[in-house]
């Protein structure tokens, strides 16, 4: 007994916003027994290859959709793989980088200890640390800004902690003020403003320079960063 193909009645009417080619499409997917029911339309039917262009058999043509769709897979996989592996280094960074904050024995320390876990552990090739408001027998130490500072005051009205400003290209003033002489090597930068703990009135910024123009982009996450500036102000806040 042949087969019969679907009546009109079993295909419902496009709508005003639907085309016929989409009322098809529709009816496929809510019917996938079709083609079970009218196999041989699976060997008539010839549609473009995807890439030589040539007519293919409807059977061939969904082979090398599932190949790309595997391809696709297989390509997220292979990315999300790399975003975790990146993701332990960061966290395991970021660990090291608080027991050496809880090891630190005084204001001076804690700053010295970050300059250079910063640029070690986090293999980074400039870091500025700016505060104010830090305690007077640590005044005239490199990094700590007078009360009223100009600059400092202007940057810290245009960068807030919940929000590190990544892979912008800040201004040539900016740029200078935080990174001084390495300025003309720096390829990428990451920018977070360290908000004050408690009454302490501590606050400033934290600059993170590299001279890989990729290391830092506006795409990457930034919760790493938010979490080394409360580390930072953490620490720092003991000494106050």
């Amino acid at each position: 007994m042949s087969q019969k193909l679907p009546s009109e009645e079993s295909i419902k009417a496009p709508s005003l916003e639907e085309t016929l080619e989409e009322t098809l499409a529709r009816y496929l997917a809510d019917n996938p027994d079709f083609f079970e029911r009218h196999v041989d339309l699976l060997t008539t039917l010839r549609i473009p290859h995807y890439e030589s262009g040539r007519a293919v058999s409807l059977i061939e043509r969904q082979v090398e959709a599932l190949r790309h769709k595997h391809r696709d897979l297989h390509r997220q996989l292979r990315d999300l793989i790399a975003c975790a592996r990146q993701n332990d280094i960061l966290s395991e960074r970021l660990h090291h980088f608080a027991l050496a904050m809880i090891a630190a024995a005084s204001f001076d320390d804690v700053l010295s200890t970050a300059q250079d876990m910063l640029r070690q552990e986090f293999k980074l090739d400039a870091v500025a640390i700016l505060l104010t408001g830090g305690p007077e027998a640590a005044a005239g130490r490199p990094g700590l800004v007078a009360a009223g500072d100009r600059r400092l005051d202007e940057l810290l009205q245009r960068y807030t902690p919940a929000k590190p400003v990544i892979g912008a290209k800040l201004d040539a003033e900016t740029f200078a003020y935080l990174f001084g002489d390495h300025t003309g090597a720096i390829g990428s930068c990451a920018v977070v403003a360290l908000g004050s703990r408690g009454a302490s009135g501590l606050r400033g910024l934290l600059g993170l320079g590299s001279n890989d123009p990729h290391r830092f982009h506006p795409d990457m996450a930034s919760h790493y960063l938010t979490k080394l500036g409360d580390l930072l102000m953490a620490s720092l806040a003991r000494y106050l």
